[in-house]
């Protein structure tokens, strides 16, 4: 376990977040378009993306996630033979974000990031905030599991607190059960 305190903590903690090669799992109350859109390109090399954000202030990054899994269409409209899904899956709150405040972060499943900062640019490099990074495969296994509860709350509210796509944690969790 390692923690960081100060401003600044995006120099390195963006290289981090952003190196993952196989998934991402992000909880953040705001996400900047910036970050979104990295998130939506995260996807589209294969990285497993699963996003917790709340639809309050972040309009723009919200319709980035989401048009990322609207099929692509060619010059006639059509849509593209090769178009494929990215490996994306979001959970919006549309009222009452105050109840969303937890920051977690999940790369590759071997390195959780808690803390203070939400994924914005003001909050990386301005913002004075508190992290613990924990990369034992037990903490980091835990902090999947609660990622997975996380979500399972947040549906449990209904559709007319959240926008989201359903595969996920259901197949997911089949997964990690066999």
């Amino acid at each position: 376990m390692r923690t960081y305190i100060g401003r600044s903590l995006g120099t390195f903690l963006e290289l981090m977040i952003f190196s993952a090669n196989k998934l991402l799992w992000v909880s953040s109350p705001s996400l900047s378009p910036k970050y979104a859109q990295k998130l939506v390109d995260l996807s589209k090399k294969g990285v497993d993306i699963k996003v917790i954000t709340s639809a309050y202030k972040n309009e723009e990054a919200v319709n980035i996630i989401k048009n990322s899994l609207k099929p692509e269409r060619n010059a006639r409209g059509e849509i593209r033979s090769d178009w494929v899904s990215p490996p994306l899956d979001y959970l919006i709150l549309k009222k009452n974000s105050s109840i969303q405040k937890v920051k977690m972060y999940i790369v590759d499943g071997k390195q959780a990031i808690i803390g203070s900062l939400s994924l914005t640019e003001e909050e990386l490099y301005n913002s004075i905030e508190y992290i613990v990074i924990l990369d034992d495969p037990r903490d980091v296994e835990k902090m999947m599991d609660d990622f997975i509860s996380l979500w399972k709350l947040y549906i449990g509210l209904g559709d007319d607190f959240i926008e989201c796509t359903r595969s996920f944690p259901s197949k997911f969790f089949v997964s990690r059960m066999t």
